[in-house]
C-alpha cells in the first residue's frame, strides 16, 4: 500500500518530465531544419538551447548566435532538403541524435551552390520542448 501511495504522489513528476505526444523528436528535427532553410529566426531561437554549440566543418567551435546568424545571411536562397541515409538514435526518453548525410542546393547572390555534409543534431527533451544542444557537420566529397 505504501508504494501505491509514493507512485501517486510522484506520477505528475514523472509525467510531466515525458516529451509531448503532439511533437515526437523526429517532427522535432524536420521542424528544426524547415527553420533553417527559411531563415526563420523565431523557430530557430525557440529551437536552439541558450548553451547551443556547433562544431562545424572546420573544427571550428561557435554558439547560438552564431548559427543563426548564418541561416539568416542576405542573398542565400536555399532549396527543399532531402536528407539521405537518415540516422535516429534515441538516448532514452529525453534525448536523441537525429542526422544523416545531405546535399544541400541553394545561390547565393544568384549563384548556385552545392554542399554536402554528414550531420548530427542533438535533442534533448528541456523546459517542455524540444531543444537542440549540440550540432556537428562533417564535410564530404
Amino acid at each position: 500500500m505504501r508504494h501505491l501511495l509514493t507512485a501517486a504522489l510522484f506520477a505528475p513528476l514523472l509525467i510531466a518530465a515525458a516529451p509531448a505526444p503532439d511533437m515526437d523528436v523526429r517532427s522535432a528535427a524536420t521542424a528544426f531544419d524547415q527553420a533553417q532553410l527559411t531563415g526563420d529566426k523565431a523557430a530557430l531561437e525557440r529551437f536552439l538551447a541558450q548553451d547551443f554549440v556547433i562544431v562545424r566543418g572546420s573544427g571550428k567551435q561557435a554558439d547560438r548566435d552564431d548559427f543563426i546568424a548564418g541561416w539568416l545571411t542576405p542573398g542565400i536562397k536555399f532549396e527543399p532538403l532531402t536528407i539521405l541515409d537518415p540516422v535516429f538514435v534515441p538516448l532514452g526518453s529525453q534525448a536523441a541524435i537525429v542526422g544523416g548525410r545531405v546535399e544541400l542546393h541553394g545561390t547565393e547572390n544568384g549563384k548556385p551552390f552545392v554542399e554536402r555534409f554528414h550531420y548530427s543534431d542533438v535533442f534533448a527533451w528541456r523546459d517542455g520542448r524540444w531543444q537542440v544542444v549540440f550540432v556537428q557537420v562533417t564535410p564530404t566529397p
